[in-house]
């Protein structure tokens, strides 16, 4: 269901309130039946006493505001879709389209609609389903509550600091989890794969059943190692997998259904899918038409935030085994230098001509460099100096880059003047 969500996002967003409508829409009849068929005691002491004339004006009141209150949702909707593909990234629109908000006022409105129209239907002048009609009263009010939290929560969805806060929040969880996997899994020798076996179709490396896989490379008595970075993109013709020994057709076709190549990225990776965007939100704010450095650099500080969880860590390929404690799969190994290029690369790149965004560099650099092990230490020395030589290049005042190099290490500091001096002598 979650696949199904992520790539058809725009009927998921008519079907599930649409569900909704017509569960409402069919509480109607049945409240009448049972009203009608059993003496309930409770009409004549109903607070709202209706005759037939003034039943069908409450209803008929309560459907038009309904569906004009369910034209008003998608509006809005339409508009956050707007906004969101042009001040915060396309990519966000399937996210936007599976609101649980958006999806349960349109169905609370619809469903009102619906259930005022089928109960009107029922009203006559020898019988009026008083409680029904008293149920269509509560839903308008229901409806009134929900209009008005809806709104709220528009608002909030166009913000980008709140878009980038959440981005976070779901790439440090995702992060989390990764390192708990790989220290659970713990650190055993690797298996020679020498067999090749190629993807088969074209598209980005998605979900991989690593169960199902790890069950099939038992029972084949093989090991599978996925070659290829998750959220790469990969050719039919390209190798995507390594056998320790060859293999039937037959089970090469089942290994490859097991690796999800889809048409599109998506949050089926959702560590490399979430520093996609903030790095897009982030080069998107930095683009002259948009010209936003304080956006830029609260994603870069959301990406240092979400890096800090590994830069102390010594990351290793993911080892999936069978019952008998056995390596069946293994997984490319996530490294903090590969995770790091993605993001500050073309951060970098893009910020040669703004010092403020290149100073917000230097600081998410030195703040990881206070966390980081030797290995990533010498990492984040070499984006710094990538800083350093990329404003050199763009002819900044000495005084402007000696105000980015300020915010460096000390460290990080004597090495980048020592070569500066060097290369003048």
């Amino acid at each position: 269901m979650k696949s199904f969500i992520f790539k058809y996002p725009v009927v998921v967003l008519f079907t599930i309130p649409a569900i909704i409508a017509f569960s409402i829409g069919a509480l109607a009849p049945v409240l009448v039946l049972i009203e009608s068929r059993f003496d309930l005691g409770v009409s004549e002491y109903f607070i709202l006493q209706f005759n037939d004339e003034s039943a069908r004006s409450v209803l008929s009141a309560i459907a038009g505001a309904a569906i004009t209150a369910l034209s008003l949702t998608y509006s809005l909707v339409l508009v956050v879709f707007t906004l969101a593909a042009g001040n915060i990234g396309p990519r966000l629109l399937k996210r936007f389209s599976t609101e649980t908000v958006n999806q349960v006022t349109a169905g609370l409105f619809g469903g009102t609609f619906l259930f005022a129209l089928v109960a009107m239907a029922f009203v006559h002048s020898n019988f009026v389903p008083r409680i029904t009609v008293g149920v269509a009263v509560l839903l308008s009010m229901l409806c009134v509550f929900q209009l008005i939290f809806f709104v709220r929560h528009v608002s909030e969805s166009v913000s980008i600091d709140d878009e980038i806060a959440k981005i976070t929040n779901r790439l440090g969880e995702a992060l989390a989890n990764y390192m708990k996997r790989v220290d659970e899994a713990g650190d055993v020798s690797e298996v020679d794969c020498e067999q090749g076996l190629k993807a088969g179709s074209a598209g980005y490396i998605g979900a991989i059943s690593e169960a199902d896989l790890a069950g099939l490379a038992s029972r084949e008595d093989i090991v599978v190692r996925v070659v290829m970075s998750p959220s790469g993109f990969v050719l039919s013709d390209e190798t995507l997998f390594a056998l320790s020994k060859d293999v039937g057709d037959d089970t090469a076709d089942e290994i490859r259904k097991l690796v999800h190549i889809e048409p599109s990225r998506s949050q089926s990776r959702p560590i490399e899918f979430n520093i996609h965007l903030l790095v897009e939100i982030a080069l998107r704010a930095l683009s002259p038409g948009v010209n936003d450095a304080y956006t830029a650099i609260a994603a870069i500080d959301s990406l240092s935030s979400a890096l800090a969880r590994i830069a102390d860590r010594q990351t290793r390929p993911l080892f999936i085994c069978d019952e008998n404690n056995k390596v069946r799969v293994i997984l490319p190994e996530l490294s903090f230098s590969d995770l790091l290029g993605q993001a500050f690369h073309p951060l970098r790149r893009a910020a040669a001509n703004n010092l403020p965004v290149a100073q917000a560099l230097a600081r998410a650099l030195s703040r990881l460099h206070g966390l980081g092990n030797r290995e990533n230490d010498n990492v984040l020395k070499e984006h710094a100096q990538l800083l350093i030589m990329e404003l050199k290049r763009s002819d900044h005042f000495d005084h402007d880059i000696d105000s980015v190099r300020s915010n460096l290490p000390e460290r990080m500091r004597e090495i980048e003047e020592e070569k500066g001096k060097a290369s003048n002598n």
